[in-house]
């Protein structure tokens, strides 16, 4: 019986070894052979623990074998790193045989794309890191496998001792497949740390030159202006220019190549706001005014895909980061040109050709500032393109008539232009003097500003009619409401304004290469850690806490208007205010722990600043704290809700709102008064809308004591049931009150389904009785005259 279980479990074992065998084993590389341990008397009672290790051992060589045939799959790094090879070798090369020529820009755009290769390489290096690290774990198991020496016991069945064979001789072939995988990857791993060195090494000086030449370029470089030569230039204008324009198609190449996911990305953007805006149009088109809504569209309304276009290559910089000069004056290139598009029904005759000539000043910038060496032709080049923009600039600021058609002209426009004036001023005078770098670096920067001002003004224009599309598209929609255009135009234009000074400001300090400068400073300062006392933080903490915070309450106040009805003493009672407090009260709590934690702000110091905060509370905000909880409490216990009519003290009104502080009341006088919610639990509060809206209204009469009482009770019951506004359930009721000196008094109670109709109701009940009576021959009883 024990034979036949052990050879019933041996046949079991071959057959799970044969189905997990993935691939043929590799080559070995390292030969060690284990010594066979004879064994003449093998106790039986241990053949279960033998199978047991060969179940154990088989799995983790097949999962080894796996993993090593298809989780360490390094082919994308073999074929990307020849090419990273060869490109860290041309940068060497040119930098040792060219660097101390190099302009600025040129070293810049190195450092970005060494920058790049250095990323890569240290995704690489990571990657294969783990490689190796999970590798050396698996072959640790198959040493262990090896170095036991019950595998090597002679047994009389057969079939289990070819079993242990298959399994030393696997583990032996699998030892071997993965060093030599090993061997690769670490040779690999060396080639990679060997690139990133150099490429961080050569970064490293490209640096240092940069901080160089900025150092030296305000000290003479070449000879003056008027004292140069053409013989002490190496090439012509033409053939610099030429062989910038190669290099730089070979910078966008390779700085594109490493960026798919920002293109993609970009794209997807693009092709997001373009259909939006595409949509809206085409509903506006459907409606009726169509003709009048698109009339207070500009740049729109020629062409949607146009104005995106322009609009996408404006943001479209700084979703890549930090690109190369190259890819900006190219991204420019388009922009200006799309810009031309869009601006040329609005221009005058004479700006059209101011415009045009400014076009191709900045278009010969943009190749000059990409020039990698100087030359004779170029420095008169910019002499004479100089006196031209400093010509344009003077004519923009003395011309007396608009240069725009239908569009009003921006009021920065004047000192725009001074600022371009002022840096011309400065290009001109430094290529005078023989300070090429200066001079390239504000020339560009003139033309720039010049270029970037006007291009803000449209872009900025264009998120402003693309808004105004949504709010006609879906008039009646609640989201455009939230939007009103009417309400939010201003407003968005102070900020839209505010975040196209802060671009001219980055591309100013890009133009005259102080970016790197000022976004290292920004660092410095942002990620600096100070302390107060025991308490350390940083700047950029505080932000990330504060501009959590403010996001809370930005979509606290975005839920909050979605949840809103708007309410008026005629209004509807709703619940949905109660829901939309503890809304409200959950997104800011959630909002401040998360807060808390992007900041990085310890739990223990919380614990010690809730408890300041708790003395705080016990000596001078209690009543704070009691309307905030007050809040609370009525948006659980529901005693008011937004629409209900009520007295509170003196004060009456129907509410409004009920905030997490405060609850705002609308009296009939047209004012909002403001409640504490402590005030609203502690004082007697009158609801008088908590289960219906019905109301009871009530009137007195005076009667002569000869008049028929019960006629006239008659009366004025039949005339009151002619009433519809008056309930008849409860039954309208008249009784006598009192017998006065003069009169009988009759008392009338009657009932209103809306208490917002009382007044109205209760006057119309009051005529119709008196007509009823007086045609009925009663007259009203007045107090007789002295």
């Amino acid at each position: 019986m024990f034979l036949k279980d052990h050879l019933k479990n041996s046949i079991i074992i071959s057959l799970c070894s044969i189905v997990l065998l993935v691939s043929p084993n590799v080559t070995a590389q390292h030969k060690k052979k284990v010594k066979a341990v004879v064994t003449t008397d093998f106790d039986e009672s241990k053949v279960p623990i033998l199978i047991g290790k060969i179940e154990t051992y088989t799995f983790t060589i097949d999962r080894s074998r796996f993993l090593l045939e298809r989780g360490y799959d390094v082919s994308s790094i073999e074929n990307a790193l020849p090419e990273i090879e060869r490109r860290v070798k041309g940068f060497k090369k040119r930098f040792e045989k060219r660097g101390q020529k190099a302009n600025l820009r040129s070293l810049n755009s190195s450092v970005i794309l060494l920058g790049e290769i250095s990323e890569n390489l240290t995704s690489y290096k990571v990657l294969l890191s783990g490689y190796s690290d999970q590798l050396t774990k698996k072959n640790k198991e198959v040493k262990k496998i090896l170095n036991d020496q019950e595998l090597n016991v002679q047994v009389e069945d057969s079939l289990l001792q070819t079993q242990l064979k298959d399994v030393v001789t696997e583990a032996k072939e699998l030892n071997k497949s993965q060093k030599k995988v090993l061997a690769k990857l670490n040779l690999l791993t060396s080639r990679i740390s060997i690139n990133l060195f150099q490429t961080q090494d050569l970064s490293s000086d490209m640096v240092y030159l940069s901080i160089s030449k900025k150092i030296n370029m305000w000290s003479q470089e070449e000879a003056p202006l008027f004292q140069a030569k053409p013989s002490e230039y190496e090439s012509s204008f033409f053939d610099i220019v030429i062989k910038a324009l190669e290099r730089s198609r070979k910078i966008l190449i390779i700085y594109l190549s490493t960026k798919i996911d920002v293109i993609v990305l970009s794209l997807l953007i693009f092709t997001c706001l373009t259909a939006w805006m595409i949509s809206n149009k085409r509903r506006i088109k459907k409606l009726g005014d169509s003709e009048s809504i698109l009339s207070q569209v500009k740049f729109l309304k020629k062409s949607i895909i146009v104005g995106s276009l322009f609009a996408f290559f404006s943001y479209v910089p700084f979703i890549f980061g930090n690109p190369t000069m190259s890819l900006l004056h190219t991204l420019e290139l388009f922009r200006l040109s799309l810009l031309c598009f869009l601006l040329l029904p609005f221009l005058t005759q004479q700006a059209k050709v101011m415009w045009f000539s400014l076009f191709g000043i900045w278009f010969f910038y943009a190749i000059d500032d990409v020039l990698l060496d100087s030359a004779f032709g170029e420095r008169w080049a910019l002499f004479f393109i100089g006196i031209l923009l400093l010509f344009l600039c003077v004519k923009i600021i003395r011309s007396k008539g608009n240069l725009l058609i239908g569009i009003e002209s921006s009021p920065a426009t004047k000192a725009l232009v001074i600022f371009t004036i002022v840096q011309i001023i400065l290009s001109l005078s430094f290529n005078l003097t023989g300070r090429l770098s200066l001079a390239k670096i504000f020339g560009v920067s003139a033309v720039q500003c010049l270029m970037l001002g006007a291009s803000l003004k449209v872009f900025c224009s264009i998120v402003v009619e693309a808004i105004y599309l949504q709010t006609e598209a879906y008039q009646s929609s609640r989201f455009s409401d939230f939007i009103n255009f009417e309400a939010l135009q201003h407003r968005l234009i102070k900020y839209l304004w505010i975040l196209a000074a802060v671009v001219f400001f980055i591309a100013f300090a890009r133009n005259i290469t102080l970016y790197e400068l000022l976004i290292n400073s920004c660092a410095g300062f942002f990620n600096e850690t100070r302390s107060i006392g025991s308490f350390k933080f940083t700047f950029l903490s505080i932000a990330i806490f504060i501009f959590i915070l403010w996001l809370s309450s930005v979509i606290s106040s975005f839920i909050s208007f979605f949840f809103r009805e708007q309410t008026n003493a005629t209004g509807k009672r709703s619940g949905l205010n109660s829901m939309m407090l503890l809304i409200r009260l959950a997104i800011w709590t959630v909002g401040f722990l998360i807060a808390v934690a992007a900041a990085g702000i310890p739990i223990d110091k919380l614990s010690i600043m809730l408890g300041a905060l708790g003395v705080g509370i016990g000596f001078g905000l209690q009543n704070i704290v009691n309307n905030l909880v007050s809040g609370v409490i009525i948006a659980f216990e529901r005693p008011i809700q937004i629409g209900d009519q009520i007295e509170i003290g003196n004060k009456s009104g129907v509410v409004k709102e009920i905030g997490v502080r405060s609850s705002k009341i609308y009296s009939s006088e047209g004012s909002d008064i403001i409640v504490p919610n402590g005030d609203l639990l502690s004082q007697h509060l009158i609801n008088w809308t908590m289960e219906d809206r019905s109301k009871r209204v009530e009137f007195t009469i005076g009667l002569p004591y000869h008049a028929d009482i019960e006629m006239a009770r008659k009366l004025m019951g039949e005339k009151l049931a002619m009433n519809e506004k008056i309930l008849t359930l409860p039954k309208p009721t008249i009784v006598i009150q009192d017998f006065g000196e003069y009169a009988i008094t009759l008392k009338t109670q009657l009932w209103v389904a809306d208490l917002s109709h009382a007044g109205e109701v209760r006057t119309q009940a009051m005529n119709a009785v008196k007509i009823a009576l007086t045609e009925a021959g009663i007259n009203l009883q007045i107090k007789p005259l002295n």
